[in-house]
């Protein structure tokens, strides 16, 4: 595996371990599993909160880690005045943000919805839309990257897998629609083909289809992607991040934070 990606891999890692076991963390947990009545151990516990703190936390490495290896081709450029920010400020039409929320409804009702040309049209429609009726947001970003040799913009909302329920599938992709509608309006896009939504799933994985998004065009699970936009192998990533938890050095680090909780003395 490319030496840089797997140095940066084991390091992101690291800090998330070591961040999860600082004192103030476990200090943190305990005072939230004092007011607790339990039979399990309170520091059994805490060690559970850390696990599941790790877990949520998993889903930002993996847009961390996407942005570095994006970052390492030269072909592209990460936009880091947006990507992995938590408040970026935005502005959108109230015309276009009605035309969204109805085009999902219809994506919803409508039989034999024609999902490619429909989502087409509301990508044109964005891009030429001119209304200074506008609303502010603070919005987060997963990742942007240019191509610079052709100047097209990539807009890509990162998930570990294809799993989320029904209610959380219609709103991510919501967001993607008006994240991009903020985005064309904030980089002044005039053209679809300078621009283009992905919604990226780092598994292969697909659970079920989706009516909102084209799978053929703007979805795109990891070996795909990695075959198109990247000179680095996917098996190579995967490989090494699935034999990650149980190398030595991940299996030393967490015996060490378990340690660490068991004898802690607040």
């Amino acid at each position: 595996m490319n030496n840089s990606v797997d140095s940066i891999i084991n390091e992101a890692v690291n800090i998330m371990i070591t961040h999860s076991g600082e004192d103030k963390v476990i200090k943190k947990l305990i005072k939230k599993h004092d007011k607790k009545i339990h039979f399990i151990p309170k520091r059994y516990r805490v060690f559970g909160g850390i696990l599941q703190s790790l877990n949520i936390q998993f889903g930002n490495f993996i847009e961390e880690l996407m942005s570095v290896i994006i970052s390492k081709e030269q072909r592209y450029e990460v936009i880091k005045q947006y990507s992995g920010k938590k408040s970026n400020q935005f502005k959108i039409s109230k015309g276009i943000e009605r035309t969204i929320d109805n085009y999902i409804t219809r994506c919803q009702t409508e039989n034999n919805f024609d999902l490619q040309n429909e989502f087409d049209s509301l990508m044109e429609t964005i891009v030429n839309d001119t209304s200074t009726d506008e609303i502010n947001f603070n919005h987060d970003i997963d990742l942007l990257f240019r191509d610079k040799i052709t100047d097209t913009y990539y807009y890509l909302e990162i998930k570990y897998n294809d799993d989320h329920d029904t209610g959380k599938f219609v709103d991510i992709n919501r967001k993607i629609l008006k994240t991009s509608a903020y985005l064309i309006r904030e980089l002044n896009i005039t053209d679809t083909k300078h621009f283009k939504p992905i919604l990226f799933f780092f598994n292969n994985k697909k659970m079920k289809g989706n009516i909102y998004i084209p799978e053929d065009t703007n979805i795109y699970r990891g070996e795909r992607f990695f075959k198109e936009f990247l000179s680095l192998s996917y098996n190579e990533v995967e490989q090494y991040m699935a034999n990650l938890s149980e190398n030595d050095t991940t299996i030393t680090a967490f015996n060490n934070l378990y340690d660490k909780v068991m004898k802690y003395e607040d």
